[in-house]
């Protein structure tokens, strides 16, 4: 940025000089963090720090990391990983979308062991396999199907109004009758903090225009227990349905996939 620093554009406008401060890519004001992108700088500092400050806070909260060793099945030891990952630096929509894509491989990863099917069909096709064929035990359906229901498929197509079901927040619903200016602004802040203003209690669902904001934070609180109940079903369906012995009897009734191929003479 050099030498000159800019000021503050709202705090000029209230009368004050306030210089911006350089953060990364960003010039932000220290008293009322009002802040602009400077383009030609690179934001990987900025999106560093925050990745490390959200891992730092969420990584207690989970349960302890798998490794290679603790879930063989390559397939679902790296859709695992990226629910984790993606957890950790705060994604937690994306961590919660594959999450359901967690749960659909390792149906069909089932399916594949106890019938030689390489199954494409979605996660719904999947549970009903499963189901028919009696694949797995009654409990361990009924968490399969409760994740599809409540879980994987609102959040698989973004159905934000059944996400948010249930869920009320505080709203100051405003409307200025003559020009906004930052006067009225500074003015509606100090009746709030006062106590003169009072929110109204809103159903998130029925208001498209916060929806998606309210969701960040539900998603938040949300993800680090769904996680953790994830991580505790795929443990428990290692050790019932990926067992080395499911395996060597699947490749005894199925073979290998490797049965086909030319094999090269050494």
């Amino acid at each position: 940025m050099g030498k000159n620093k800019l000021p503050c554009p709202t705090c000029k406008n209230l009368g004050k000089e306030v210089s911006m401060v350089e953060k990364d890519d960003m010039l932000v004001c220290p008293e009322r963090q009002t802040a602009f992108q400077v383009e030609e700088i690179s934001p990987l500092g900025r999106y560093g720090d925050n990745w490390k400050n959200n891992a730092e806070e969420i990584y207690p909260l989970l349960r302890p990391e798998l490794n290679q060793a603790d879930l063989p099945n390559i397939r679902l030891f790296l859709l695992y990983e990226d629910c984790y990952h993606t957890l950790l630096i705060g994604r937690y929509n994306a961590s919660i979308v594959l999450m359901g894509v967690l749960l659909e491989a390792l149906m069909k990863e089932r399916i594949m062991v106890k019938l030689g099917i390489d199954f494409t069909e979605p996660y719904g096709a999947c549970l009903k396999k499963i189901e028919d064929e009696k694949m797995m035990r009654k409990e361990d359906i009924k968490f399969l199907r409760d994740f599809k229901d409540m879980i994987r498929n609102p959040y698989q197509h973004a159905d934000e109004s059944k996400i948010l079901q249930g869920v009320f927040i505080p709203v100051f619903p405003l409307q200025f009758v003559d020009k906004l200016s930052l006067e009225k602004l500074e003015q509606v802040l100090k009746n709030i903090k006062s106590g003169k203003l009072k929110p109204k209690l809103l159903h998130a669902a029925d208001i498209p225009a916060i929806r998606s904001i309210t969701k960040q934070e539900i998603d938040r609180r949300k993800a680090v227990n769904l996680f953790n109940q994830v991580y505790d079903f795929l443990q428990v369906a290692q050790i019932r349905y990926f067992k080395k012995e499911d395996y060597e009897e699947h490749h005894r009734k199925f073979g290998t996939g490797l049965e086909k191929v030319e094999h090269y003479k050494v």
